[in-house]
């Protein structure tokens, strides 16, 4: 198989305005364009019973992310302890330039650190930290430095 386009994940949303500011604020994405997905496609594919919004954002680097709101919230997720005693995607990565600006911005607009901030303090080579977003979708942030 070849790849044909950049990687997408799907990140079912209950305030799409929220997470739309969210996404576009902390992690630079910008939405591309969005679809109603009727039910008549979206059941049939097992995503939502009654259609869905689907906003496609990309990140700088060109990845996707599509934000899917259903016409009734979906259900918060619940994230174990420790990402890694549960199956499933545990979490995505962005890496960033400046990650104390970023990470206060995220929590400035609902984001929770889950690690400690130890791996955060300035001078370290490497920095990051695991957050939720506004909605419970964990992911990381990580700056390198020389």
């Amino acid at each position: 198989m070849q790849q044909t386009t950049p990687i997408e994940i799907g990140i079912a949303v209950a305030d799409l305005d929220r997470m739309l500011d969210f996404y576009a604020r902390v992690l630079s994405c910008t939405e591309e364009r969005r679809a109603d997905i009727p039910g008549s496609m979206s059941g049939p594919l097992a995503v939502s019973e009654d259609g869905y919004l689907n906003v496609w954002l990309t990140t700088p680097n060109g990845e996707r992310i599509k934000l899917m709101r259903p016409p009734s919230p979906p259900a918060s997720a619940v994230v174990a302890d420790y990402l890694t005693t549960q199956s499933g995607i545990a979490f995505f990565t962005f890496y960033c330039s400046d990650l104390t600006a970023t990470l206060a911005l995220a929590e400035e607009l609902g984001a929770v650190v889950r690690s400690d901030r130890s791996f955060i303090e300035e001078g370290l080579s490497l920095r990051l930290c695991f957050l939720t977003d506004p909605e419970g979708n964990v992911f990381e942030l990580v700056e390198r430095n020389p």
